[in-house]
């Protein structure tokens, strides 16, 4: 009889310390996923000059109440009480900067809006491992320069690419065609030439490729032969 309880009490041990670990690699796990996206906001916020102080302003990161950041002005969070960021939606707040690659710190991001901005300088070039779960990505209205990165095909849940009114110049990557969930393209107003990509999207027209003189094919008139 007391080998029998013994044995039980092992085994109700042994359950409890699976238990008790599962629940901490959990934990971790949340921890770590929020703690990330606190310093994807907080490597955002410093690495972008905040002219017009919205972010000054609304950013505090004083507040360690849970879900904090899903108040902050342009945050939208998976769930209000969970700091895991689903949106980004930074458009039109005077920001000033380069491309901020602590965005690569917001795992769960799915969404990208910071056009209308003073954003200048080239994209990374390794950009699909910072965006890596984006469907949709607006840096229009900017005065983003150098050529549109190719790693931007690896973005394969892209739906939404704006680009439109920068200065991007150089071709448009063939590669970007294999991008087969884009509903929404557009590189208008840029300083780009050579053939537009082969979206089998038959909805994206000639205005996705206005007032870029070198650009032909598509929707446009033909490419010269070579």
């Amino acid at each position: 009889m007391a080998f029998l309880m013994h044995m039980l009490l092992r085994k109700q041990d042994a359950g409890i310390f699976i238990g008790s670990v599962l629940w901490l690699l959990l934990s971790c796990s949340f921890s770590f996923g929020v703690e990330s996206d606190i310093n994807c906001l907080k490597s955002i916020k410093a690495s972008l000059e905040d002219t017009l102080g919205y972010l000054n302003s609304s950013w505090d990161f004083n507040d360690n109440t849970e879900g904090f950041i899903c108040n902050f002005l342009g945050v939208e969070c998976w769930h209000p009480h969970e700091s895991k960021v689903l949106n980004l939606k930074l458009s039109d707040l005077g920001l000033k900067g380069s491309f901020p690659q602590g965005v690569a710190n917001c795992t769960s991001l799915t969404g990208l809006d910071l056009s209308s901005n003073q954003l200048n300088g080239p994209l990374p070039t390794d950009i699909d491992k910072i965006i890596t779960f984006i469907t949709s990505l607006d840096l229009s209205y900017n005065s983003f320069t150098g050529q549109i990165p190719m790693k931007l095909s690896n973005c394969s849940y892209l739906n939404v690419l704006k680009l439109d009114n920068n200065k991007f110049s150089g071709i448009i990557p063939p590669e970007i065609s294999q991008l087969a969930r884009i509903k929404t393209f557009s590189v208008a107003n840029n300083q780009l030439s050579g053939p537009v990509p082969n979206f089998n999207n038959t909805s994206i027209g000639p205005e996705s490729y206005a007032n870029n003189t070198g650009l032909c094919g598509g929707p446009l008139k033909h490419c010269p032969p070579v």
